[in-house]
């Protein structure tokens, strides 16, 4: 018979079975799934996140629940999520439901039971003081070839927002009757702008409209395809430099893309990102030109690569959180090194859907340039491309080197 282990705060044990079931329970009134949550969150050697968490209502391969509806076990593959996917920590978070724009009755965390492997291990976790909204339970790493798991309580009265800044990513809180809301509105938004099941865009003679491009040679940008859609004349513009006309050279409707060429050469331009990582929580910035017709000056924001799917999992874009409004289509998504990840191309609207933003990934960008026999490979800094850094700038610094590639898009229908 295997000898059953009960933790207490801070002691670590074996885990016999690397495929491991992780049973949770509250004693008191309250649900898992209804006023509380639970989430893995799988970190890295610097404590980062390393992939995307699962949550109760978005489980992933490695992390499985016995039930949809009324869930009360994880079922783990740990040799997948940390052989496959650079991860050295996976922590257990239990915490508390949080939207600002419902009114939720007020509920604080207090006791979470935990059972691994049928019985072998069991740990209960107590709040230590009250008012508490979010706790790190459990941790499971590996040392010396074997999973091991340590009892934890570090825990917050300020919810999963408290966590986020050491983590670098964005964490959910919202409970789910929201995220079903949400899921209605993708599927009524899926597709727009960017699917060719649509219609084509209709305008009206004369009618006008605006977005941001950014150059990637000097002749050529890079935008949205639904800014220059159904355009009868486009035209860039940016301060201290002459207006001037652009004719598309290739559009592709599936990825929301566009290259625009102008006659005279362009004084700077940016470069793609050349190797794939996964860059989840990654620090972002963009710069564009959102609601152009309240200011023509460039706008810069900052946020984190927050999902590296786009609606339903679509692959060819990535998930920020950095804000956006109209006018924001065809802006770059820089990393701290200088060069664009992606393409700002649409936004989500919904009343509890915040800053969840997307952008085509460089990779798709890359392949349009291609098809159109654009190469960027003997473009240099002394030529004006900006130049790409080991080490990461300052958002004040990105901005500066990156200004001269962004251009507001005027097109007239």
């Amino acid at each position: 018979m295997t000898a059953q282990t009960t933790l207490v705060l801070g002691a670590n044990t074996v885990i016999a079975q690397s495929n491991c079931s992780v049973a949770f329970a509250t004693t008191n009134q309250l649900k898992f799934g209804e006023q509380l949550g639970l989430l893995w969150l799988p970190l890295d050697e610097h404590r980062k996140a390393a992939c995307s968490p699962a949550y109760l209502h978005e489980p992933k391969e490695w992390a499985q629940l016995n039930s949809k509806d009324n869930p009360s076990a994880w079922q783990l593959d740990l040799p997948a999520l940390f052989d496959k996917q650079g991860v050295s920590f996976l922590q257990l978070i239990a915490y508390v439901y949080h939207e600002p724009s419902l009114n939720l009755p007020a509920v604080e965390l207090s006791k979470v039971n935990l059972t691994l492997n049928n019985g072998d291990i069991r740990y209960e976790f107590i709040a230590s003081e009250r008012h508490v909204k979010a706790a790190i339970i459990l941790e499971i790493y590996r040392r010396n070839g074997q999973f091991k798991c340590r009892a934890l309580g570090e825990s917050s009265t300020q919810g999963l927002a408290s966590l986020e800044h050491h983590v670098q990513i964005s964490l959910d809180m919202r409970p789910p009757d929201t995220h079903a809301l949400i899921q209605d509105a993708q599927r009524a938004q899926q597709g727009y702008p960017n699917s060719d099941t649509r219609p084509p865009r209709h305008v009206q003679s004369g009618e006008t409209w605006t977005g941001t491009a950014f150059a990637i040679d000097p002749y050529h940008l890079l935008t949205c395809y639904h800014v220059i859609e159904s355009a009868a004349m486009i035209g860039i513009r940016q301060q201290g430099q002459p207006d001037r006309e652009a004719q598309v050279v290739l559009s592709d409707i599936g990825s929301d893309s566009a290259i625009i060429r102008v006659s005279e050469p362009l004084p700077s331009y940016l470069p793609l990102a050349q190797r794939c990582t996964d860059n989840l929580g990654e620090t972002i910035t963009t710069l564009g030109f959102p609601l152009s017709g309240l200011s023509s000056q460039l706008q810069v924001t900052q946020g984190c690569i927050s999902g590296l799917t786009g609606f339903g999992d679509d692959i060819r874009y990535m998930q920020f959180t950095a804000p956006i409004q109209p006018g924001s289509s065809g802006s770059p998504l820089l990393l701290p090194t200088g060069e664009v990840i992606g393409m700002v191309t649409s936004s989500l609207v919904h009343e509890h859907a915040q800053n969840m933003n997307y952008a085509v990934k460089f990779q798709l960008l890359s392949a349009l340039l291609a098809s159109a026999r654009i190469s960027l490979d003997n473009l240099s800094e002394s030529s004006g491309m900006s130049r790409t850094t080991a080490t990461a700038l300052t958002t004040p610094q990105l901005s500066k080197q990156s200004r001269g590639a962004l251009w507001l898009v005027g097109c007239q229908g």
